[in-house]
This record gives structure tokens, sequence and C-alpha cells, in this order.
């Protein structure tokens, strides 16, 4: 709790210089619009209902993945209450690395064993990534003319995809490469041995590196068994597609609340493809929720197709329905799940 209060008050100091900056120095922010964009503006709605959506699918790759390659009894609202719990830690953490974590402990707890949330875990994010680098691989091609225009933006591109992609075949060699998980195990038992100069906890060495060992034999177990239903990968897959398209959606919702682009599926096409290649970027944004970097790299990425007059208000538009939306509506939810969890645990 500690750490999501200081999480949450580095995000508000960052918002409110972010906000300054947009104010000051960008054409300034019409809040009577950001007001209008989800109260009345159509947009507003179709933004919130492609966010919803993005959930849903999100919950169904878990769910699938859960019920069908491992093999295990879950139902729907835990999957849902899992992709909250990725969301809202997500939202929190730099990189969006903090997600994953909970959403491990979250299977542990529900009776799923260590080794097994791992890769469940690991291949969910495995695939989503995949599928947002294809997204953005096709935007690039897509939108390479409009890059080109800022040497910044391509250069950005270009190190976002080679990252997104570095990560996606670092994660595939540990799961082909018998030596990469025997090192990473000894690593683990180097780290346990560590241990030795606690008096409390050097007896309980043994224990625990013979616990690392059958998690990694568990790790190895479930990766097999997701080897065995492979077919499940692809509609997971087309899943992770539509979960990342109707995320990419919000930048159009925002962008196109002022009515910019005459020919709609065109306009689409662009935003979508410029979001997705942003995205790759800002992912690994060091700051909590990518606080800063997030309305610093849509606004670059974007300032070569909006009117400088509307980019502020459309940045800020689009970071509220992308960021402060889910997090607050991720956080209420996770709360709940944290109250029935207290209330069960007492009875």
């Amino acid at each position: 709790m500690k750490r999501i209060i200081i999480y949450l008050l580095f995000l508000g100091i960052v918002s409110v210089i972010t906000f300054y900056f947009l104010s000051n120095f960008s054409g300034g922010i019409e809040w009577g619009k950001i007001v209008n964009f989800f109260l009345v503006n159509p947009w507003g709605l179709l933004g919130i209902s492609s966010l919803l959506f993005s959930w849903i699918t999100d919950t169904l790759i878990t769910y699938i993945l859960i019920r069908k390659i491992i093999l295990v009894p879950f139902s729907f609202l835990k999957s849902f209450n899992m992709s909250i719990i990725g969301i809202f830690f997500n939202k929190l953490s730099p990189a969006s690395t903090g997600g994953s974590v909970f959403q491990i402990a979250y299977l542990k707890r529900n009776g799923i064993n260590f080794g097994s949330s791992v890769s469940i875990t690991e291949l969910r994010y495995i695939i989503k990534q995949s599928a947002m680098v294809f997204v953005a691989a096709m935007g690039f091609l897509i939108v390479l003319p409009i890059v080109e225009r800022n040497e910044i933006t391509f250069f950005l591109s270009l190190l976002g995809f080679s990252l997104s992609v570095g990560v996606i075949v670092l994660f595939f060699l540990i799961n082909v490469s018998a030596k990469i998980r025997a090192s990473l195990l000894a690593v683990t038992k180097w780290a346990i041995g560590l241990l030795r100069f606690s008096k409390k906890l050097s007896p309980k060495i043994p224990d625990l590196n013979q616990k690392a060992e059958k998690e990694f034999k568990n790790y190895i177990q479930s990766m097999g068994m997701i080897v065995q239903n492979w077919k499940y990968i692809i509609p997971v897959f087309l899943l992770a597609m539509l979960s990342a398209l109707s995320h990419l959606f919000l930048a159009f919702a925002a962008v196109q609340s002022f009515e910019i682009f005459e020919n709609i599926p065109k306009g689409i096409l662009d935003v979508v493809s410029l979001q997705a290649i942003a995205t790759t970027i800002i992912f690994f944004s060091p700051t909590p929720g990518s606080a800063g970097l997030a309305e610093g790299g849509f606004y670059l990425f974007f300032s070569t197709i909006i009117p400088p007059k509307f980019l502020a208000t459309v940045t800020l538009e689009w970071r509220i329905l992308n960021y402060f939306i889910p997090l607050a509506l991720s956080g209420v939810i996770f709360l709940i799940i944290s109250f029935s969890r207290m209330v069960k645990a007492k009875k």
C-alpha cells in the first residue's frame, strides 16, 4: 500500500507538470472540449466502449489459456479479476512490469502452482506483445511517409520495434533452451544461497532450493502442455490482435473528436498505425505508468498529422481515456476484489 501511495504521488506531480507544459507551450488545453468529449461527444462514448471491449478480449485470453492449455478449472470471473489486477498494477509500475507479478500471485492464490502461474503469465505477455509488434510492423509500412518527416520519430520507431522484438525473442529462448533454464535455476539457487548470512533464514536454504527445483519442473511441465495444445494459441493470438486494435483505437477516438479526418477509414489506419509504433517505445518508459513520457511520445508522434492548436487537448483526451479512466476503474475493482477476499478469509 505504501508503494502504491508513492507511485500515485509521483504520478500526480508528473501529471501536473505535464499539464502545465501542455497548457502553456503547445497551443493550450481546451478544458470545455475535454468535458464535452466524455459527456456528449459520440467519439468519447466509442472510446470508452472500445476500452471495455479490450478488457473483455484480454479476459478471454486468460480464460482460454488456463482452461484449454494447462487444463485447470478457472472461471470467467477469476480470469476477469486477473486481467484487472494486471491492468491496475501495470498502470502504476515502470515499463508496465508490475502487473505480471501480482497476476502470478493471484493465480497461485487460486490453486495454480507457481511454475504454471509463471508460464501462463509469460505466455500471455508473449502473445499480447507479439500481437502489438505485428500491428506496429504493419503500421510502420502504412505510415512510413509520415514518420520519415521527423528524424526523431523515425529513430524511436526503430528503437521501440527492436526492443519489443528483443524481449519476445528472450522469452522464446528461455522456453526452448534447456541450457538457459538450467542457468536461470543456477542463478536462483545462487541468490537463495546468499541467505546463509542470515541466522534466521540460513536453515531454510535446502528447503528453498528444493522448492525452486520443484517450481522449475512445474514450469517445464506447463510449457510442455502449451506445446501439446498449441492449436489454442491461434485463437488467442487473434483475440490479442483485437485487444491491441481496440486499445489503439482510443487514440483515433480522441483525434476524431475534433473531426480532423474527412476520410475516416484512412484516418483510422494512420492513427492506429502511429499509435502502435509509439506504444512500442512508450511501453519501456522507466517512469510509473509511463508518466510524462507517454504524453510526450503521443505529442511527438501525432504532431506530424494533428494541427498544433488541437494537439494539446487531443493528447490530454487520449491520456485520460488510455490511462486515468482505466487506472480509476481497475483500482475500484481491485479494491472490491481485495475486500471480498478479506471478508471470505474472516468467515
